[in-house]
């Protein structure tokens, strides 16, 4: 399986929204470029999903989610009213896809992006990446991600 960053602005959607999701699940919509909707696209049912505050603050990872649906159209892209539509994609060729994503579980100490900054992470596409909001880990920087997180939120 492979692992992921999902960056959001918490003031738009944040891991307590996705707490307080009646089925703890959400549809990761919205994406409107073709790097992240290619990574988004790419995620298979049981992947890890490390949810990312950005544009905060204190920008960190602060919980994880799951993949419990692979990505199909994004409905968002259909509607006129949406602040997400795009009038270049149709129905039957669409350009932007989401997943569904469960929460797992907040994090009682979040990981900031100072820490991460301290491990073979400095060398991730989330420092090189800045606007990337959609995010694959190598399995070497998954195995470092899950031991800080163990050290600081242990099971």
């Amino acid at each position: 399986m492979k692992s992921w960053i999902l960056k959001s602005e918490p003031d738009a959607f944040s891991i307590d929204q996705l707490m307080a999701e009646r089925t703890q699940t959400t549809l990761w919509d919205g994406v409107r470029n073709y790097m992240a909707r290619n990574n988004l696209l790419a995620m298979e049912l049981g992947d890890k999903g490390y949810f990312y505050h950005s544009s905060c603050k204190v920008p960190a990872i602060v919980g994880e989610m799951r993949v419990v649906e692979k990505a199909f159209p994004d409905e968002t892209q259909f509607n006129p009213e949406s602040r997400y539509f795009d009038s270049k994609s149709t129905r039957k060729n669409p350009r932007w896809f989401s997943p569904r994503l469960q929460f797992e579980r907040k994090y009682a100490t979040p990981i900031t992006r100072g820490m991460l900054h301290k491990t073979v992470l400095v060398n991730s596409q989330l420092f090189k990446s800045f606007r990337l909001s959609v995010l694959p880990l190598t399995q070497s920087e998954a195995a470092t991600l899950e031991k800080i997180v163990l050290r600081l939120n242990p099971l």
